[in-house]
C-alpha cells in the first residue's frame, strides 16, 4: 500500500514540475507590460478566446481582481484529473495540529524555511503572512520572494508598487509584503531568469548571497509550486535541492499546494478529503512525526492541509484573518458608473496611489454583490467602470 501511495505522490509532484518547466518566462515578461488589472471581459479576450487558451495567466488575472472561484476553475483546466478517490484514510493514525503553531515550533531549530504557493490561490499568501510574527520572534530576519524586481525599493518605501514584481501585484501578496516590512523583515529578490546555469540554480545562488553576507542569517523563502523540492539528485534540479547542495544546509520545506482545495473533487489531491479540520493543519503521528510519505524528506518535510473555503459576502472568509479585518459593504458609496466595475482600496498612508498594490480589489456587477475586506484604517476607494471611467471616494474602517 505504501509503495502505491508513494507512486501517486511522485506522479503528482511530476505533474507540478511539468507545469513549471513548461511555464513561459517570456510570456510572463510580456504580461508585465500589459494592462495591470484586467476586468473579466479583458481576461476572456486576452487569455481564453484564442485557439491556445492561457489558463494559468487567466487564473492569475482573476485572482488579481478578487475572483477566487473563477481563478480555481480556469487554472484546473491547465492540468489533469486526479485518480479516483481511495476509501482508505491514510491519516487515520495521525492527529491534526494547528499548522501555524507547529511551523513556529519547528522553526526554532532551522536556518532556512521554504514554503510554497499556488500562484492563483491567495490563501497561501495569507497563511505565510500568519507565520511572520512567530518567525521573527524566532530570529528570522530575511524574506526572499519570487519575481521581485532587483531594483525594488520595498525596504525603503515599506509598501509594494505594481511594478515591484508580477505575483506581488495580487492584493494578498502585497499584504504579506506589508506585514513583513512592518515587523522588520528585510525583503530580497532571489529570482534568476538569466543565470547561465538555469533558473533554479541561479535562485539558489542568490539566496546563498544572503548567507555569505550574514553567516547567522535565518531566512524564509516564499516560492511557487515545485521550487521547494529538495532532492538534489533529481533532474531537473530544483531550487531547494540546489540550495542544499551549495550551502550544506538542509532547508525545512513546507508544501501548501498539494492539500488545498481545487475547483471540484476530480482535480483534488487523492487524500485531501481526509484532511478537513476547519483550520490549516498538519498531521502528526504518535511518535511526534508529521505525515510524510518520504521518510528521507527528499521531496518535502511537511505538508499543510488547508480547509475548504467558506464564503461571506461572496468573499473567502480566510480574508478576515480571524476577524481582525472587516467587511465593508459598497452600497453606501453614491457614485454613477456602468457595471461591471473594478473596485480598489488604497491605503491613504501609502499616498492613496494607484501605482501601489491595492489592499483589496474586487470586480462587481452591482454594489450589493460583494464586500471589500480591509484592516482598520483610512482608504481611497477607486472605482473603474466598464468604459474606463474612474471615480473615487474615501472611507474609514474602524
Amino acid at each position: 500500500m505504501k509503495n502505491h501511495i508513494l507512486k501517486m505522490e511522485l506522479c503528482h509532484s511530476k505533474l507540478v514540475l511539468v507545469l513549471i518547466v513548461t511555464f513561459s518566462l517570456t510570456h510572463l515578461a510580456q504580461a508585465q507590460d500589459e494592462v495591470i488589472y484586467k476586468n473579466s471581459k479583458q481576461i476572456q479576450q486576452d487569455y481564453l478566446n484564442d485557439g491556445a487558451p492561457k489558463y494559468q495567466f487567466a487564473a492569475w488575472a482573476y485572482s488579481f481582481i478578487g475572483d477566487y472561484q473563477k481563478a480555481l476553475k480556469v487554472y484546473d483546466k491547465s492540468g489533469g484529473i486526479e485518480p479516483t478517490y481511495s476509501d482508505q484514510n491514510v491519516l487515520a493514525s495521525y492527529k491534526a495540529r494547528s499548522a501555524t503553531d507547529y511551523v513556529i515550533e519547528q522553526s526554532r531549530k532551522e536556518r532556512i524555511i521554504i514554503i510554497n504557493e499556488a500562484h492563483h490561490q491567495p490563501v497561501h499568501r495569507v497563511f505565510t503572512g500568519s507565520l511572520l510574527d512567530g518567525l521573527y520572534k524566532n530570529g528570522y530576519r530575511y524574506l526572499g520572494l519570487e519575481t521581485l524586481a532587483e531594483d525594488s525599493l520595498l525596504n525603503i518605501r515599506k509598501w509594494p508598487l505594481v511594478n515591484d514584481g508580477y505575483y506581488s501585484r495580487e492584493p494578498q501578496y502585497g499584504n504579506m509584503i506589508r506585514k513583513a516590512l512592518e515587523i522588520g523583515f528585510t525583503l530580497f529578490c532571489y529570482e534568476a531568469l538569466n543565470d547561465p546555469e538555469g533558473r533554479e540554480i541561479g535562485e539558489a545562488k542568490n539566496i546563498k548571497k544572503i548567507l555569505d553576507k550574514d553567516n547567522k542569517a535565518k531566512i524564509l523563502i516564499h516560492c511557487g509550486f515545485g521550487h521547494l523540492l529538495e532532492d538534489y539528485n533529481a533532474e531537473p534540479l530544483r531550487m531547494a535541492g540546489a540550495l542544499k547542495k551549495l550551502c550544506g544546509i538542509n532547508p525545512y520545506s513546507i508544501d501548501q499546494v498539494d492539500w488545498t482545495e481545487r475547483s471540484s473533487l476530480e482535480y483534488e489531491s487523492r487524500y485531501y478529503q481526509f484532511t478537513q479540520t476547519g483550520y490549516p493543519a498538519v498531521f502528526i503521528d504518535s511518535a511526534g512525526n508529521p505525515y510524510n510519505l518520504r521518510k528521507d524528506s527528499s521531496l518535502v518535510d511537511l505538508k499543510i492541509a488547508h480547509p475548504r473555503t467558506q464564503y461571506i459576502s461572496k468573499r473567502p472568509s480566510w480574508l478576515l484573518r480571524g476577524n481582525t479585518w472587516k467587511l465593508y459593504n459598497l452600497d453606501g458609496i453614491k457614485l454613477n458608473f456602468k457595471f461591471p466595475c473594478i473596485v480598489s482600496a488604497y491605503a491613504v498612508k501609502e499616498e492613496g496611489n494607484a501605482d501601489s498594490v491595492p489592499i483589496d480589489q474586487i470586480e462587481v456587477s452591482d454594489l450589493s454583490e460583494k464586500s471589500l475586506i480591509l484592516p482598520p484604517g483610512d482608504y481611497l476607494i477607486r472605482i473603474s467602470d466598464y468604459n474606463g471611467t474612474v471615480q473615487k471616494s474615501t472611507i474609514t474602517i474602524k
